[in-house]
């Protein structure tokens, strides 16, 4: 059985560098099941790409973010083209939750056709916080139209559940990694040969922090954690690693980072700190994790983070937030070091013991290496949603038979 699935993201998708844009754009250049095909809806031109072809573009210039009255024109192009379009897919799979995604349920239940949204955020996207917005009732009973909700983490998943929707309904499928471009370094002559490449001191142990510097991520935390630890003796660099500008990324508080800039100068550690802004290239990306030895994480909240998944493939230790959607990933003294939320002298006590000792930092880094490709390898992650997408079209299928 063939099976077209067209994606809809935010029209505004390569003029934003997302999370679920580059997790994306990694899983259809990889995907090799012939039954299942991947497209793309263009909504400026009214067509339908490859997705392997509409993902081939690179980011320049500043990033984009669409106004309220943009957004309103996309309902209606998102609708007509769907309408117009119809016949050339088969699953519409949602990466967007706006009211022109949301109406998708009702329109698409009316065509027959089976559709599906990709939860990612904890209490922005999963009904327990959908329905404390303004005019969250009505989202919630769009969003119960869809005929399938994909989670990426089991707490994403019991927050439906536990909102009424059906079990057939929600499906958990974690992320999968590149474990051929995200891998630990082969040994201390290639870790040291990168950390010579950057620029980057030999000996220290080295902290890594993925993402947007922004305060839902704790990157507040990490730096006030960072200087207590320095101030205690030990021997760290920090190297942030993320937009810190709003060309990089527009919804960034610039005096949220400048106020931690000046933290850190008045500790006097600025040599001790480097702000590399967002990097496209994701060869120079898995690099600079395999310079790090500890990748600290200290969100206060997420889905499930695909830098973490890259940094433990790549050999580091996670030293994370306790949040309960990483209760499935980082286990405890493990395959990493999870912290209470908020809590700068447990972060910074972490970092401390794990930088003074380096056999345990080998053996979660192993362990944590060695999860990834347990849990989270491509072949298994294309297997599941393939058998999710066809489960899918079956669900509908006998909705719409037992309406008939």
């Amino acid at each position: 059985m063939s099976l077209r699935v067209l994606h809809i993201f935010a029209p505004n998708y390569r003029l934003r560098f997302t999370g679920p844009v580059i997790q994306w754009r990694y899983y259809f250049n990889k995907w090799s099941e012939p039954g299942i095909s991947h497209f793309v809806l263009d909504i400026s031109d009214s067509k339908i790409l490859p997705a392997a072809e509409a993902f081939n573009f690179e980011l320049t210039g500043a990033h984009q973010v669409l106004r309220k009255s943009e957004r309103a024109t996309w309902v209606f192009d998102l609708i007509r083209s769907l309408t117009r379009l119809r016949g050339s897919y088969d699953l519409l799979h949602v990466h967007v939750l706006w009211w022109g995604s949301l109406l998708l349920g009702p329109w698409a239940n009316w065509r027959r056709l089976p559709v599906l949204y990709e939860s990612v955020l904890l209490g922005s996207d999963t009904p327990s916080g959908i329905r404390q917005e303004r005019l969250g009732g009505l989202k919630f009973k769009l969003l119960k139209q869809y005929t399938g909700i994909l989670a990426i983490s089991d707490f994403l998943a019991e927050d439906y559940l536990a909102n009424g929707f059906k079990t057939d309904q929600v499906h958990l499928l974690e992320n999968s990694v590149d474990t051929v471009l995200f891998h630990p370094a082969a040994n201390n002559k290639e870790k040291h040969a990168l950390r010579a490449k950057y620029h980057l001191p030999a000996e220290s142990t080295i902290l890594i922090f993925v993402g947007s510097l922004i305060h839902r991520k704790g990157f507040d935390t990490l730096v006030q954690a960072f200087i207590q630890a320095c101030q205690q003796g030990s021997d760290l660099f920090l190297l942030a690693v993320g937009p810190a500008s709003k060309s990089e990324n527009p919804s960034l508080d610039e005096n949220f980072i400048q106020g931690l800039k000046q933290e850190i100068e008045t500790a006097q550690l600025g040599s001790k700190v480097r702000f590399t802004g967002l990097i496209q290239d994701r060869d120079a990306l898995a690099e600079l994790y395999r310079t790090a030895d500890l990748f600290v994480f200290p969100s206060r909240n997420e889905g499930l983070p695909s830098v973490l998944l890259e940094a433990m493939a790549s050999g580091l230790v996670p030293v994370v937030s306790d949040l309960p959607v990483l209760r499935n990933v980082i286990h405890q003294g493990v395959n990493g070091v999870k912290v209470p939320v908020e809590d700068v002298p447990a972060l910074s006590d972490a970092i401390q013991q794990l930088s003074r000792d380096p056999s345990r930092q080998a053996e979660l880094a192993s362990n944590a290496v060695e999860s990834i490709h347990d849990k989270h390898g491509f072949t298994v992650w294309q297997q599941n949603i393939s058998g999710y997408y066809y489960a899918l079209q079956r669900r509908a299928n006998r909705y719409h038979s037992q309406k008939d």
